[in-house]
């Protein structure tokens, strides 16, 4: 069993940043990572062998990640990288067990850090399990670093930022975009929104940037409008959206058809909570953040204690709140280990705190413009599929609410709702959703479900062929 002092999941900007900040100090650090190497969704980079002839195809934050993994790989003295490594289970006496290489291991730490980011939010409506439907993350990784397009004639539905970032890189790769539907609209509060753009010009060169890319292709954005059905025989062949009302609930006669072959969906993210619930961490619900959240202190330490939380993983605030939450996460476990004092830490701390009521100011009015709205639930049919693992229906829920289920945990006993490989990521968004706007909610709420290790599918084979003294052999 290796060692670590600081133990940290994920290897996006919060992950990456904690890292750096608690190894200039002395501390010695073990980041496991997914993925082939590190930078996550955001900067993500491209592996050997690929070159970058255009780096605005990819968006600014390629360029800004650079620099951010260089510092990163400058501390490999102090940073032990384990990438495609995939951590399965915490346990008791501080212990994580993750899979690498087709075998398991397992590490003792005495602090850890959970970055481990978030997914798209999956929506359920008529046509939605057909291929040709993708997420919006999925659609940019394609075009980001696959520099593969989607599809031939691309419909874009959701809502906020992510909607023109993946807009602007399909028409710089050279696709054709039908439209872009944004089911919200900023100008309803144009006040609350200048606000919040106030000081994060940044922010706002960069989306006039992608707004005026979109306009110069010519291609419709339109506000207040989202995708009510996907069409098609075997695979995408159309879709139906409509203007909606302030609940995001369609208004009749707006209906339009548009033949596409690719719809690339974007309604925000969801926290990927698993692993902060199976360390059981406190959680409350913040529909502002992305659902259910670890609770945790300005220090970024959750209810368990030596345990931190920071980035998309712990509320979706962004990639530049993700930074500044790793900078503040990283110095307290540097303090709590006593590689700094606590005048330096408050020092090191104090632009970072001021940063992110910065950056929050903006996702607030944004929040208030994205936040998913109870409409977005009601598009969902009697016979369309909520879990696509288990293939349960709309309508099996309803029976099993009419019955007296409130609590999404019972829910998954009653149906299996939740129980397949993916353990609940893709309907116990919609699930929560569904049943809090049912006539028959608890007002305590429904409730999440609870992970059961391994949290990720791992072979039975992995798992017994577990590494002990010669781990450093195996990889």
């Amino acid at each position: 069993m290796k060692e670590a002092e600081l133990a940290i999941i994920g290897g996006g900007p919060g992950g990456v940043v904690a890292a750096i900040e608690a190894a200039k100090t002395g501390v010695k650090v073990i980041l496991l990572d997914e993925n082939q190497s590190p930078g996550g969704q955001i900067y993500r980079q491209f592996e050997k062998g690929f070159k970058v002839n255009d780096a605005e195809v990819l968006g600014g934050d390629y360029e800004k990640g650079l620099d951010l993994l260089n510092q990163f790989s400058s501390l490999s003295d102090e940073i032990e990288y384990l990438n495609n490594s995939t951590v399965w289970g915490i346990f008791d006496n501080n212990t994580l067990a993750f899979a690498c290489n087709g075998t398991s291991s397992s590490i003792s730490y005495k602090k850890l850090l959970i970055a481990n980011g978030a997914y798209d939010r999956p929506v359920p409506f008529p046509g939605w399990t057909l291929p040709g439907v993708l997420t919006a993350g999925g659609a940019q990784k394609l075009v980001k670093t696959e520099r593969i397009l989607p599809g031939k004639k691309i419909l874009l539905g959701g809502t906020g930022p992510l909607q023109l970032v993946l807009a602007h890189q399909i028409i710089k790769a050279g696709g054709k975009i039908e439209a872009v539907l944004e089911a919200g609209n900023v100008s309803n509060n144009w006040f609350q929104g200048l606000k919040g753009i106030w000081g994060n010009w940044d922010y706002l060169n960069e989306g006039w940037k992608y707004l005026r890319g979109i306009q110069k292709a010519g291609v419709p954005l339109l506000y207040n409008h989202i995708i009510l059905e996907a069409r098609g025989n075997g695979q995408v062949e159309g879709a139906v959206f409509a203007k909606v009302d302030e609940n995001w609930r369609p208004i009749p006669g707006t209906e339009r058809t548009v033949d596409v072959d690719t719809i690339c969906l974007g309604y925000g993210l969801v926290p990927s909570t698993e692993l902060t619930m199976l360390a059981d961490c406190e959680h409350k619900y913040d529909q502002f953040l992305g659902g259910y959240i670890p609770v945790r202190s300005e220090n970024m330490e959750t209810s368990v204690s030596g345990i931190y939380a920071v980035g998309d993983g712990a509320g979706v605030a962004g990639g530049k709140v993700a930074i500044e939450e790793g900078r503040i996460a990283g110095i307290s476990i540097a303090r709590s280990l006593d590689y700094i004092s606590d005048a330096n830490a408050a020092k090191s701390i104090k632009q970072s705190r001021k940063l992110m009521d910065k950056y929050n100011r903006l996702r607030k009015v944004l929040d208030e413009m994205s936040m998913p709205r109870p409409g977005l639930y009601e598009l969902a049919k009697d016979d369309t599929v909520i879990c696509r693992c288990e293939e349960i229906t709309l309508k099996e829920i309803k029976t099993a609410m009419a019955d007296g289920t409130t609590q999404v945990k019972d829910l998954k006993r009653k149906t299996r709702a939740g129980m397949g490989p993916c353990e609940g990521r893709m309907c116990a968004p919609s699930l929560i959703e569904i049943m809090r706007n049912h006539p028959n909610a608890s007002p305590e709420g429904p409730g999440y479900l609870n992970p059961r290790p391994p949290v990720r599918p791992v072979a039975l084979g992995v798992l017994a062929a577990s590494v002990h003294g010669n781990y450093d052999e195996k990889i």
